[in-house]
Order: C-alpha cells, then sequence, then structure tokens
C-alpha cells in the first residue's frame, strides 16, 4: 500500500471520501488513520450535542503555525548528523494538528463560519507544507522510518543534503501553483508532494 493511499484512508476517515493516487509511502496511513480514529472517539459526542464556538479552532491554529516554524527549522538540517533531539514528536503533533485542523474546518462550514473555515484551512496549508517538504527529502533521500514519521537514528545520512538542495528551491513554485489550484486539504497535500519530487523518482 502506497503513501497516497495512507492520505485518502485518513480523508476517509474524516470526510467520508478517498482518492488513491501513487508516490506516497506506508508510514503516514498508520498514524493519521490511528490520530484520526483517536480524535473522532473523544469528539463524536460534544460534536453534535454543543455549538460550535471556534475556541478550540484558535488553539489549532496557534499550535499549526508554532509547528509550522518548528518543522521549517529542520529544513537546515542536512543529514550530516542524527536527527535533532525533537524531530520526531514534532513531526508526529504536526500530522495530528492537521487531522484536527480538517475536522475544525468541516465543524466551521456545518455551522456556516466561511471564514473560520478560511482561516483553518491557511494553517493547514502552512503546516502541511512543511510536513510535505520533508517527507519529500526524506523520502528521495532514501532514509528509513522506525514508523512515520520517526527516522531509524543513525550517525549521518549522506544523501540528504543533496535532495535538500534540490527540493529547497522548488518549494516557493510548488506553493505558487498549489495556491492557484484552491485545493482542499488533501489534494494539497498530494500536490505539494509530487511537485518536489525529482522527475522520474
Amino acid at each position: 500500500m502506497n503513501a497516497m493511499t495512507r492520505r485518502r484512508t485518513a480523508a476517509l476517515i474524516r470526510r467520508g471520501q478517498a482518492h488513491v493516487q501513487p508516490a506516497m509511502t506506508l508510514h503516514r496511513l498508520l498514524l493519521s488513520g490511528l490520530v484520526a480514529l483517536g480524535m473522532t472517539a473523544a469528539t463524536v459526542a460534544t460534536a453534535t450535542a454543543q455549538p460550535f464556538t471556534g475556541a478550540s479552532a484558535g488553539s489549532a491554529v496557534g499550535q499549526a503555525y508554532a509547528l509550522a516554524a518548528r518543522i521549517r527549522g529542520f529544513h537546515r538540517w542536512t543529514g550530516s548528523t542524527p536527527p535533532p533531539a525533537t524531530y520526531c514528536s514534532t513531526m508526529r503533533a504536526g500530522e495530528a494538528i492537521m487531522v484536527e485542523l480538517a475536522r475544525l474546518s468541516n465543524r466551521a462550514i456545518r455551522y456556516h463560519q466561511p471564514g473560520l473555515a478560511l482561516e483553518l484551512q491557511r494553517a493547514a496549508d502552512r503546516l502541511g507544507d512543511e510536513l510535505d517538504e520533508e517527507e519529500a527529502v526524506n523520502d528521495q533521500a532514501g532514509i528509513p522510518y522506525s514508523g512515520y514519521p520517526c527516522l531509524i537514528v543513525q550517525p549521518s545520512y549522506p544523501s540528504r543534503a543533496a535532495v535538500l538542495a534540490f527540493v529547497e528551491p522548488r518549494v516557493p513554485r510548488c506553493r505558487r501553483k498549489a495556491d492557484a489550484a484552491r485545493a482542499s486539504f488533501d489534494a494539497r497535500r498530494a500536490l505539494m508532494y509530487q511537485c518536489l519530487r525529482l522527475a522520474g523518482s
């Protein structure tokens, strides 16, 4: 099962639909699916019983931007050393907040709050782009996972620097392409991931 299937399985949990495309990794399905199931079990009762105030949305947006900034800092890691100490926990938190942002955006639309839904989408775009850049670099550098998004710790990852040098200059163009497409959460992530890949990889 490829990674695009994993993303679409997470989308199935969040929005009741899935679209299968090639070229992602197995790890995200396992993490996103488990996180989404856990969140659904914890919130399904209150979601229908309480009005949507947007307070939780504000918290999720703040966390998303903070995590995006931290993950953006990881792009400076060239692989000449083991992963940064907070790499695994930060990447996990980022994927979990992506699931929460999608859930809250759906609720904002349901409660006729398009402005809030747009705010959540923008936060998800920022965080998702940073996550996708890391995944694209690691996948193309052949860096193994102990369980997505956590890397198997090694003294160094020689291929990461070369791939990073290719991917980084492509990011602004890929973001503009994704912005122009006005893609939804999962569609944008698929677009970014593919855009950041080496031709033929």
